[in-house]
């Protein structure tokens, strides 16, 4: 009888999922973006820093190979992690909005 009402109130107490209102899909895109305009300019960066169309040769293991791999794993990298930061970041938020309706709010009366 207890492990009912406490795993009725749980069940109702849960937070929002991806098919609830709770602007979840929202928050994918707009981390997606921050990672996306993250990646880019990091890409630009890097790419004017190593400039690997100035050196010699083709992708045989050699330096302008090297510098490639250093622009693409630095702008994964940085994607990635803009992209995991903005979700931690939004979660937060998310999460403190939620807890904050499951309080209820004191409304005070008027004197008569």
């Amino acid at each position: 009888m207890v492990e009912r009402t406490i795993a009725r109130a749980y069940a109702r107490a849960m937070p929002p999922d991806l098919l609830d209102s709770s602007n979840r899909l929202r928050q994918l895109v707009v981390a997606l973006f921050v990672a996306l305009a993250a990646a880019a300019l990091t890409y630009y960066i890097c790419d004017k820093l190593a400039e690997p169309e100035s050196y010699p040769g083709g992708f045989d293991g050699g330096t302008q190979s090297r510098a490639y791999g250093f622009v693409y794993f630095t702008t994964a990298l940085v994607g990635a992690l803009a992209y995991g930061i903005t979700m931690s970041v939004l979660n937060h938020f998310a999460k403190k909005r939620w807890e904050r309706e499951l309080l209820p709010q004191a409304k005070a009366r008027e004197r008569s």
